[in-house]
């Protein structure tokens, strides 16, 4: 067992594993830009604060253990690659809460009340908001299913300790 350890921990890190590593990372990262608590909050408006606030701790918490398991997969470490396809997991099961189609909704009838979306959009609001809610959904549920089958592949979990 000890052997097999030592076989892991002296073959270098494959650039799948860099490329993987990075990608979370990336994904991670871009969840915190511009992820201001009153923004956040302002679009949630309908809700209690204190679940407003309970949903901004829980959102910084996942990504932030997301990009930790970006960084700790650099170090092959098991954990980090289990805790980033439970977070890849959760993500799915979770889209909606995630996006919900409410915010959606609101902002692009502020954006037709400033003037920056034509006014005669106003009686298809509905349709885009799900239309903007269905791309959300694709791209972060690919994005999921995409990382869980690349951690989840024999050749990529035997490189793990």
């Amino acid at each position: 067992m000890q052997e097999a350890k030592n076989t892991i921990k002296a073959r270098p890190v494959s650039a799948e594993l860099v490329v993987l590593g990075a990608l979370i990372v990336i994904y991670s990262l871009q969840g915190f830009i511009d992820f201001d608590y009153s923004l956040y909050a302002q679009r949630l408006y309908y809700l209690p604060k204190g679940l407003i606030a309970v949903r901004y701790a829980f959102s910084i918490g996942v990504r932030a253990l997301l990009f930790i398991s970006g960084v700790g997969i650099f170090f092959r470490r098991e954990i980090f690659r289990k805790s980033a396809v439970f977070v890849c997991l959760f993500t799915i099961f979770t889209i909606y809460w995630k996006h919900p189609v409410r915010v959606f909704k609101d902002i692009l009838v502020l954006k037709i009340k400033q003037g920056a979306i034509a006014g005669e959009m106003m009686p298809r609001v509905d349709a885009l908001a799900w239309k903007s809610v269905f791309i959300c959904y694709a791209i972060d549920i690919t994005i999921a299913l995409v990382l869980v089958y690349l951690l989840s592949r024999p050749r990529i979990k035997k490189c793990f300790f």
